[in-house]
């Protein structure tokens, strides 16, 4: 069975595995350049945490498409947490990998967004 993707936008929670498209950037030279586009890439990674304006992720897997320098050293280490905004995650258009059991996800969304928790503005 093949892995399903669908996209998420920022409905994403605790527990999915979400990749998304992100640009690979270069440090300025000097303290008052511009940082430099030198690619992209695609992260595939777990959400851990997720506190509304921040996300902790734990990286499953990184492919560089785009290396404009091609030396190859832009690629995340798997296995490793990173913390990304919401916000930049969601401008790399994420999609999500559908559980074996959805109903099971449902009922946590619903938790969620229960009375006693509303929901974070995003």
């Amino acid at each position: 069975m093949a892995a399903e993707w669908v996209s998420c936008s920022s409905g994403f929670i605790e527990a999915d595995v979400i990749r998304w498209r992100e640009g690979i950037w270069r440090k300025p030279r000097r303290k008052r350049g511009r940082s430099t586009h030198v690619g992209d890439r695609v992260v595939i990674a777990e959400v851990i945490r997720d506190d509304g304006e921040w996300v902790d992720l734990l990286v499953r897997d990184c492919v560089v498409v785009i290396d404009k320098l091609g030396n190859g050293t832009a690629l995340l280490p798997k296995d490793t947490e990173t913390r990304r905004k919401r916000t930049t995650v969601v401008k790399g258009k994420p999609e999500r990998l559908l559980w074996s059991d959805e109903t099971v996800r449902a009922l946590l969304v619903s938790r969620h967004l229960g009375a006693d928790n509303p929901p974070a503005p995003y």
